[in-house]
């Protein structure tokens, strides 16, 4: 009978940890549609759960676009600007419907500009993964066994992620109603 591995707490997250990029590590020239969709899955590839699935797609940028949820390219090429926007787009439709992302873009980018809310959303999104990877440390030994990763910690982690999602849904629905 083999003995099952013991997997530290801190080597497993290693595997899952990952960050947003900040306004000053985007690139500083405009960008073709091919090359967007690159460094688009080159920053997000760790949404991908599934070989079949991508991150974006050429139409989902023109339907971002016609929906008047990011600004059209000039030239057909793509500024910080647009990646930006994808950025927040595509991490956010992980876990809301593509209206209330656009409603949250536009409340933050009315009082700021897009620059300083990516440099806000990756600060938060590198913060709240932290936070997420801290509680589920506190509520795991430290050398867990596969049962325990796979049990107690995904079950938190789950759960962590479904009430977000629903508060995230209440909170966007209640600042609608506000607004008519």
């Amino acid at each position: 009978m083999s003995q099952k591995k013991e997997i530290k707490f801190e080597d497993y997250f290693k595997i899952v940890k990952h960050k947003l990029p900040y306004w000053d590590e985007l690139p500083e020239i405009d960008l073709y549609m091919d090359q967007v969709i690159a460094l688009m899955e080159k920053y997000l590839s760790f949404h991908i759960t599934d070989e079949n699935t991508s991150i974006i797609t050429h139409s989902m940028i023109n339907n971002y676009v016609k929906h008047g949820i990011m600004p059209a390219p000039v030239k057909k090429k793509y500024s910080r600007q647009h990646i930006a926007y994808l950025i927040i787009i595509c991490t956010l439709k992980q876990a809301l419907p593509i209206a209330d992302i656009k409603h949250l873009i536009e409340i933050r980018v009315k009082r700021t500009s897009i620059e300083e809310t990516l440099n806000f959303f990756s600060d938060l999104y590198d913060s709240t993964l932290n936070t997420v990877l801290a509680i589920g440390k506190k509520y795991s030994s430290k050398n867990i066994n596969e049962d325990s990763l796979f049990g107690d910690t995904a079950l938190y982690m789950a759960i962590g992620s479904s009430g977000s999602k629903y508060v995230a849904s209440q909170i966007v629905k209640l600042h609608k109603q506000q607004e008519t």
